[in-house]
């Protein structure tokens, strides 16, 4: 679809859900999972949206660096390094080009991936991360600090004359610095030679891969040491939220730690567990005998007291003491991609075995900027 025909299927969606909450007042877990549907198509399209936005600003924004002379060099600067940088990764000669490179030689030794290259990484890995999709990214060249919402002024009736009470609202930050992430991609000289393959698309995906497999568990569990903090390890579990049991959860008790969530964020909240969480979940009943948990119309996607639940293989399974179960608004669950991914090519270490290896380096952190919005549900300790 091209922007006015995403605009107008957003629009549409829009009418679909103002007329289901007008239709029903209180919504039973049906016609709620039926409006979560929605608003999922809708927050789909507003993406898609921004996505298209964006594209169609730099498209413009490099229209107007071919018009305007001073600028025509930087354009042509960039071009070269990215013929430079794929030719880097082909292993072709690079003596004509050395000099465009050196200008993107990174401190680890590597060289910075292209921007646009960069975006397709970053597109891919927000779109397999099972926590990257649902919350709050931004990029940053340096220490970041988020801003975050304290308590409200204390507001009273005042008699007629009388003085107004003087009051402060408060609020705090949340620092987020970087922390070095990376890997190893072996990749065989055949694969290299093949013309056939695109060559820049693989190595994006495996890229894509590779750091979500490093990054997911530490947006889960992480404890800020070396690595991200964890939405798991920030929750709070509220005061009615242990069970009872070490390794086992009541109807009524994931009821109570979804009330345990505050109101506000309850209406955004997302339900995070492993599989075998889910699968135990997926057997409880209500006092009417029906499935706590339901399912929506492609029979995949799973909703808890209405809200959707993504699993995260991360999470703990229950068991004496284990934070088994997080219910939350992940727009407070900001991830902050730090500065430039890079790439440096290994010809010589893995030669023997007919293999190039391609060594890759991202930096990023994540941290809860609002504690309040999370509630863990924990089982009993033993």
């Amino acid at each position: 679809m091209n922007l006015q025909e995403m605009i107008a299927a957003r629009a549409a969606k829009l009418s679909e859900m103002k007329a289901l909450n007008e239709a029903n007042p209180t919504m039973d877990d049906a016609v709620s999972a039926k409006y979560v549907a929605l608003n999922a198509e809708f927050s789909k399209i507003s993406r898609d949206i921004e996505i298209a936005k964006s594209e169609n600003t730099l498209l413009g924004e490099v229209d107007s660096l071919l018009e305007t002379g001073s600028n025509i060099e930087m354009s042509k600067a960039a071009a070269q390094y990215t013929t430079s940088f794929d030719n880097y990764l082909a292993g072709k000669d690079l003596s004509n080009t050395m000099a465009a490179m050196t200008e993107g030689v990174d401190a680890d030794g590597g060289y910075i991936v292209p921007e646009a290259y960069q975006a397709t990484v970053i597109a891919k890995l927000n779109a397999i991360g099972v926590t990257r999709s649902i919350s709050s990214v931004m990029s940053t060249m340096s220490t970041t600090n988020i801003p975050t919402e304290g308590d409200a002024p204390t507001f009273g009736w005042i008699d007629e004359g009388a003085d107004y009470g003087e009051t402060k609202s408060t609020f705090g930050q949340v620092k987020l610095g970087a922390y070095k992430l990376g890997g190893i991609i072996k990749v065989s000289r055949e694969l290299l030679q093949d013309t056939s393959i695109n060559f820049d698309a693989y190595m994006a995906n495996q890229i894509a891969r590779g750091i979500d497999k490093a990054e997911s568990p530490a947006f889960a569990t992480g404890n800020g040491s070396g690595k991200p903090t964890g939405y798991v390890t920030s929750a709070t579990v509220g005061t009615n939220s242990t069970t009872a049991a070490v390794a086992a959860v009541t109807a009524d008790e994931i009821v109570d730690i979804f009330f345990d969530l505050k109101a506000e964020y309850r209406e955004r909240a997302t339900w995070r567990m492993n599989d075998n969480t889910l699968k135990a979940i997926s057997k409880l009943k209500d006092t009417t005998g029906n499935y706590l948990l339901g399912t929506l119309a492609d029979g995949i996607t799973y909703v808890l007291k209405g809200r959707p639940v993504v699993v995260d293989s991360s999470m703990a399974d229950m068991g004496a003491g284990n934070k088994f179960v997080v219910v939350g608004d992940f727009s407070y669950y900001q991830i902050a991609d730090r500065g430039d991914l890079s790439i440096q090519r290994l010809d010589e270490l893995y030669a023997g075995k007919g293999l190039v290896g391609f060594q890759v380096t991202k930096r990023v952190d994540a941290k809860v900027t609002i504690s309040e919005a999370f509630n863990a549900g924990q089982n009993a300790a033993a």
